[in-house]
């Protein structure tokens, strides 16, 4: 049996990996959290000091002059989209020139580096440098700050969702028999950004309101639902999907995409039923919807599959639809599209010439002519889906 992966540890030292950061950037170094609070700092000797980096590292904050600035300035918002280096040009005399920006993990802000210089200019590399020192501490402020806000059910539901927590540990955790159980996974997202704290405190008061066992947490930009009971119907399932989104979008105020899982048995299945949500997101968000489930949108899902595939290895899609490609492009054709439309029609030409607004013969001739044009046995069931699946693919996402 394969061991479970270790969920990944604190940085054993901040201030030592700060200091290193300090005598590689040049200058005093400050780690602060997404709510500016000092982390860690640089105390490497004969480096220059301020009154504004002493106020921060006494106080542990910046000072809020400083924040005011920031927020009057648009640094702060700027630190929200740009992951650069931002000089700080306060209206205010310092001794030391200041630069700013952001440590992120997932996708979203989760401390920023600071970095002083009593240079006219920052050393030519110090962006690269600056970038890598962010993504070295970025998971361990992302640690710090789960251990600071996260909820202990979102803590065991994040653990056994990244593969940290076997299943049989996190029954015992919830008190149930994991073998003999029903079990569904729900997942929520509006984009590139987490929905945060308070939309997931509304997710966890709904679900203290319902019987039987549940756990809401955050992994990346997604927030999941655990659902564990007796019994789970698919039709409990469409309807959980609907409640719990329209919960999160009063608490988001914000448009809220949800998608759910099979209900399968056992806890150990939950994975799966994970693994499932995730694609029906997926072809939600493509798509433009708002929600669904894996088991009515299965076929949606296999298709989102196939064609990823395909764009992803060109070799398979190239030289099979080349020439009528050419032919329309250089002639002003619409052969493709006659060809989409017939497989649509399943063959049918009295249907797929109603839908190309064009008289039967007329279609029978365009199925000759790009017949010649490329190579296509339309008689041949697996030629057929081969042209399907590879008009799919080149169709515009």
């Amino acid at each position: 049996m394969s061991e479970l992966p270790a969920e990944p540890g604190p940085v054993e030292d901040l201030f030592e990996v700060v200091d290193t950061a300090a005598r590689l950037l040049g200058g005093p170094v400050v780690v602060e959290d997404a709510d500016f609070r000092v982390l860690a700092y640089s105390a490497v000797a004969g480096q220059p000091n301020d009154e504004a980096r002493r106020s921060a590292i006494l106080n542990r904050r910046t000072p809020d002059r400083w924040l005011r600035w920031m927020e009057e300035s648009g640094i702060r918002h700027r630190l929200q989209r740009d992951d650069r280096l931002i000089r700080l040009d306060a209206p205010w005399p310092s001794p030391l020139r200041r630069y700013i920006r952001p440590v992120r993990s997932d996708g979203h802000v989760v401390g920023y580096l600071w970095l002083m210089s009593d240079d006219a200019e920052p050393a030519p590399d110090v962006e690269r440098l600056a970038r890598d020192f962010a993504d070295i501490v970025a998971p361990e402020l992302a640690r710090r700050r789960r251990a600071r806000v996260e909820h202990p059910g979102a803590r065991l539901l994040r653990r056994f969702l990244g593969g940290y927590l076997p299943a049989a540990q996190l029954a015992q955790e919830l008190g149930v028999d994991g073998d003999d159980v029903g079990a569904v996974i729900l997942v929520f997202g509006t984009g590139t950004q987490p929905l945060g704290a308070v939309a997931l405190r509304a997710l966890s008061r709904y679900a203290r309101m319902k019987p039987h066992t549940w756990l809401a947490g955050a992994l990346g930009a997604r927030t999941y639902l655990l659902h564990v009971a007796p019994d789970l119907s698919e039709a409990t399932v469409g309807q959980l999907v609907r409640e719990t989104s329209a919960e999160l979008e009063r608490a988001a105020r914000a448009p809220v995409c949800a998608a759910a899982g099979s209900a399968v048995h056992g806890l150990a299945s939950a994975l799966r039923s994970r693994e499932e949500a995730d694609l029906t997101l997926r072809v939600l968000q493509a798509r433009e919807r708002r929600t669904g489930c894996f088991s009515a949108l299965r076929h949606e899902v296999l298709l989102d599959e196939v064609v990823s595939f395909l764009r992803a290895r060109p070799v398979l899609t190239r030289g099979l639809l080349d020439g009528l490609s050419t032919h329309d492009r250089l002639h002003g054709t619409d052969y493709q599209r006659t060809l989409r439309v017939y497989l649509d029609s399943f063959g049918d030409v009295r249907r797929a010439a109603e839908v190309l607004h064009i008289h039967a013969n007329s279609l029978r001739y365009r199925l000759k002519r790009l017949a010649d044009l490329a190579p296509l046995d339309l008689d041949d069931p697996d030629a057929r889906l081969a042209v399907q699946l590879v008009l799919a693919a080149i169709r515009s996402p």
